[in-house]
């Protein structure tokens, strides 16, 4: 009686898998690091760019250089961009030096969020959804590109 209770439970849960054939393919990968115009802010922008061959595709997250990115794709057709920015600020109130003791006081930085996967600095992790089924990629060989300063 209890193994039935777990199948009807499974059953009704949503499924995720990593697939070894995914119904789009990726055209480009970059990201690149940038600078704000105001002091202490700077981020992280990914941009996946792709075709898909279904139309009943959501895409929610990207996992990349150890941080979780929330995902709103842009879809014409069945091409689609994934892009995804992680901004950060420096507080003014962090001294910086060369000298350790000008920097004492300052707060460690807390280490952040840990995602579910091992992955080297180039890699990243897609999850996607075809008909409400949970799936993962990964994806291997983002290109960097050159800081970006903005004003």
């Amino acid at each position: 009686m209890l193994a039935v209770v777990f199948v009807f439970a499974g059953a009704a849960c949503k499924t995720s898998s990593v697939q070894k054939k995914v119904p789009f393919t990726i055209d480009e990968k970059i990201y690149f690091y940038w600078v704000g115009g105001q002091k202490g802010t700077r981020g992280t922008t990914i941009r996946i760019t792709g075709v898909s061959q279904t139309l009943n595709i959501s895409f929610s997250k990207i996992y990349f250089q150890n941080k979780e990115y929330e995902v709103v794709p842009q879809f014409s057709g069945n091409d689609f961009v994934l892009e995804a920015t992680l901004s950060e600020f420096i507080p003014p109130d962090k001294v910086m030096s060369g000298n350790p003791l000008d920097e004492y006081g300052n707060v460690p930085p807390k280490t952040g969020q840990s995602i579910p996967f091992e992955l080297n600095e180039d890699e990243a992790v897609v999850k996607y959804a075809v008909s409400g089924s949970d799936s993962y990629l990964k994806v291997t060989g983002i290109k960097q590109l050159e800081t970006q300063y903005r004003p």
